[in-house]
């Protein structure tokens, strides 16, 4: 049977034995495939990171134990990051409101959505035209992320009347523009970050003070959104059921700030964001900004080191070390002791 022909479960069951080498037999495996389904019962956890680094699996409770393993962060993980968006939202716009006293886009658009004007040329002298050149390439750049940013909005509150959004056809139908906290109820945490990213830097400022970062942490105000685009992408694979085990889900470079301020106030170093421990440590330190309760923290972390532990106990340590580094006890170490302060 050719690799790229459908296969039963029958079938697939044979692939696996005869050119995968994972020892899978009975009713009882069958099932458990079955029910994890051909992508995560096998596509989805046949490599570790990239493709290429395939896992070397001779027992399907192998791999059952690491699709266990992800299933379980996933429902850690999932009431936290959605708590996390909701707070950073609730923060934000009660910045915004304050400010204006006002809860129109347009408003808030025209008054804080104007970091562009910091780049602006105006008045300003350069040392070459290199220097100015690259000034009114950056201007021009903000600026139209601005408006970008705008456009998208609008698209996006259409969409939503479209498709019948009860929030949007309330306001919508009337004639009305839908006020901000409406439109954050429709903006997906990529949006949000956007959005925060074109604020002006009084208005960021005010957003980092109200979330405790230490100012040391954030000289240019730019730490909220920095930790907007950290979470998104382990929110958004989580929402959507993506393989979250190995941190495959990032999207692009995670700026090294994020893991210098993270450092700074928790004492753990090495945060690289390439395995998942890291995410816990980011997903911790952005709750005690919320000011969560610490035995709430405590019981995450207690719950990921059962998780971590049964995983250790159900594959080959040399697979378990590609997962799990080797700094993960003395992470997690300091982690409680963060949490205790």
């Amino acid at each position: 049977m050719s690799e790229q022909h459908p296969k039963s479960t029958d079938g697939l069951m044979r692939y696996l034995r005869n050119k995968k080498g994972i020892a899978i037999s009975g009713s009882s495996q069958k099932r458990k495939l079955m029910n994890i389904g051909y992508y995560h019962g096998y596509k989805g956890y046949r490599y570790i990171n990239t493709p290429s680094n395939k896992v070397p699996y001779t027992k399907f409770e192998e791999l059952v134990s690491i699709y266990d393993f992800d299933t379980q962060l996933k429902s850690l993980f999932y009431p936290y990051v959605m708590l996390i968006e909701t707070a950073l939202k609730n923060y934000v716009l009660d910045i915004l409101v304050t400010t204006t006293n006002s809860e129109s886009f347009t408003v808030i658009y025209n008054q804080l959505l104007d970091n562009y004007k910091m780049f602006s040329t105006t008045g300003k002298t350069y040392k070459n035209a290199y220097a100015r050149k690259k000034a009114e390439d950056k201007f021009k750049y903000e600026l139209k992320r601005r408006l970008n940013l705008r456009n998208r909005i609008y698209k996006i509150q259409t969409n939503a009347y479209g498709n019948g959004n009860k929030i949007a056809d309330h306001y919508l139908r009337k004639d009305i523009n839908l006020p901000i906290w409406a439109t954050f109820e429709l903006l997906s945490l990529g949006e949000f970050g956007h959005f925060v990213s074109c604020l002006n830097q009084n208005c960021r400022i005010a957003i980092s003070k109200k979330l405790g970062i230490r100012p040391t942490d954030d000289t240019d105000a730019m730490m909220p959104q920095r930790l907007i685009y950290t979470i998104k992408d382990l929110r958004n694979a989580i929402a959507h059921n993506d393989v979250v085990f190995d941190t495959r889900f990032q999207t692009g470079e995670i700026n090294k700030q994020v893991g210098h301020a993270i450092s700074n106030v928790t004492g753990i170093n090495h945060l690289t964001f390439r395995t998942i421990t890291d995410y816990l440590i980011l997903v911790i330190y952005q709750l005690k900004l919320l000011h969560v309760s610490k035995s709430e923290m405590k019981r995450i972390i207690s719950r990921f080191e059962y998780i971590v532990e049964k995983l250790r106990s159900n594959i080959p340590i040399n697979i378990f070390h590609q997962i799990i580094y080797t700094d993960n006890r003395s992470k997690i170490i300091l982690l409680k002791k963060f949490v205790s302060k």
